[in-house]
């Protein structure tokens, strides 16, 4: 049973994971640099592997906390640590990473809309995030937001996932260099 129920983790953890990534890269342009630049060794904003893994466990709590809900332990969290890539395809072998963190909440399909509606307009009044992009489907009631932080240029998702009645919350960072690194020019 156990098994059974890992594999299906694994399963969603893959599915989920092409869609956080592919938005990751779509929202975080130029993942390399903090700010979009015409210069390549522009110099990346420093910050350890665990100090970006703390500070994603607490903004997605913080999100779970504003849309009312309680995370759960059945799918997740999940932790997804890749190397940048700049604008050019070009991939760094100087430490440089980008974090993707992934919880899920049981949310009944039915409160998924407002609930999502709830996080947006905290994010709005108190988070400094700009929404991207924002779609409801009521007849199936479903729910798509994605965000970035204005100023910290980071971003995230809030979505109606599988298996039903599953709510992903998900945050994204931009391209880190850990301290103490040398930054390698391109």
């Amino acid at each position: 049973m156990e098994k059974k129920h890992s594999e299906a983790a694994i399963s969603l953890f893959r599915r989920t994971r092409l869609i956080a990534v592919t938005a990751a890269v779509i929202i975080v342009t130029g993942a390399c640099m903090s700010q979009p630049s015409s210069d390549p060794n522009k110099a990346l904003p420093r910050k350890s592997r665990e100090d970006s893994l703390a500070w994603a466990k607490r903004y997605t709590s913080s999100m779970a906390h504003y849309a009312g809900v309680k995370v759960g332990n059945k799918f997740g969290p999940f932790t997804d640590f890749e190397d940048c890539i700049g604008q050019n395809d070009e991939v760094a072998d100087d430490g440089r990473y980008t974090l993707t963190y992934t919880v899920y909440a049981e949310v009944p399909r039915e409160e998924q809309i407002p609930v999502v509606r709830k996080l947006r307009a905290a994010l709005k009044d108190h988070g400094g995030v700009e929404v991207s992009s924002y779609e409801e489907r009521p007849q199936s009631h479903e729910v798509v937001l994605d965000g970035r932080h204005k100023t910290e240029n980071f971003s995230l998702i809030a979505d109606t996932a599988k298996p039903p009645n599953t709510l992903r919350l998900s945050v994204s960072t931009p391209c880190f260099l850990p301290p103490g690194a040398r930054q390698q020019k391109f």
